[in-house]
């Protein structure tokens, strides 16, 4: 499983606020729209969005920590590179897809052994993308 614990840490009418949630980036990523991840630790946490607790909550620095999976390697001091584990999160799941294809069509169980295969099958993926955008 990728995931990876959210915190803010703020502070409103003289009380201290810490909430955390644990996201689990498989399901974030594929949500039709991207909620924030302030957002959903005040649905967690039960704040109201029209409050002004979650106006000084959404102000706050979000934290991350605790990353599982893919997540650990785009994991640095509290910072969690969204954009840079997404490019790799989608790339990992087009070359589970294309090695189905491998296996299906040439009982090839993994492309360590068959890298010209691999990027043979991203190349011809590539051409299809660009020719149905390209229309």
């Amino acid at each position: 499983m990728n995931s990876i614990d959210v915190s803010v840490d703020f502070s409103f009418q003289g009380k201290h606020y810490t909430p955390e949630i644990t996201i689990d980036l498989d399901v974030y990523i594929q949500q039709k729209e991207a909620t924030s991840f302030h957002r959903l630790i005040a649905n967690k946490h039960e704040i109201d969005c029209y409050s002004y607790l979650y106006e000084i909550m959404e102000s706050s620095d979000v934290f991350f920590r605790n990353p599982q999976g893919l997540a650990i390697a785009y994991t640095q001091d509290d910072s969690f590179n969204m954009l840079s584990y997404v490019k790799q999160w989608k790339e990992n799941k087009l070359v589970e897809q294309l090695l189905h294809i491998a296996k299906n069509e040439m009982d090839i169980a993994d492309f360590s052994d068959n890298q010209a295969l691999k990027n043979a099958l991203f190349q011809a993926y590539e051409l299809g993308s660009y020719s149905r955008t390209s229309s």
